[in-house]
């Protein structure tokens, strides 16, 4: 389905919640992922946000959604923006966190202050991820 074609049929709602997460494969358009971002499904909206082809402005915007699981996809997405990364990082949800902590693009001193956190499987991922990019700790 073209980008027009399926603009038109979401106006229309003619798609059904399948069809939706069906165009968040990795081949989608930056276009369709744009408009699914902002759909009311979470099961949609965080299949945007583990999208390695979603836009860094969107995932900033899904780095605020209300759903945890949206804001944990988001932390996972390789293409997260650090400032982002930092600010999930200090979410009340551990999950979040430890996606985070898992982050191959989470800043040294972000990964420095997790080795801290009150969870141990986030404190454990930190340590790892350091090493990773050849941080002794």
């Amino acid at each position: 389905m073209t980008d027009k074609e399926f603009e038109y049929q979401y106006a229309l709602g003619a798609l059904s919640e399948d069809d939706l997460i069906r165009e968040t494969k990795k081949s989608t358009s930056k276009y369709i992922l744009t408009i699914l971002s902002k759909n009311e499904n979470w099961s949609v909206r965080y299949r945007v946000a583990r999208n390695p082809n979603t836009p860094v402005e969107i995932l900033t915007k899904l780095s605020k959604d209300k759903d945890w699981f949206v804001r944990k996809c988001v932390a996972r997405n390789p293409n997260t923006p650090v400032e982002v990364l930092t600010k999930l990082s200090k979410d009340k949800y551990w999950d979040i966190r430890k996606s985070v902590s898992q982050n191959p693009n989470t800043p040294v001193d972000v990964l420095t202050r997790l080795l801290a956190d009150k969870d141990w499987t986030i404190r454990d991922n930190a340590e790892r991820t350091l090493l990773d990019k050849g941080i002794e700790v």
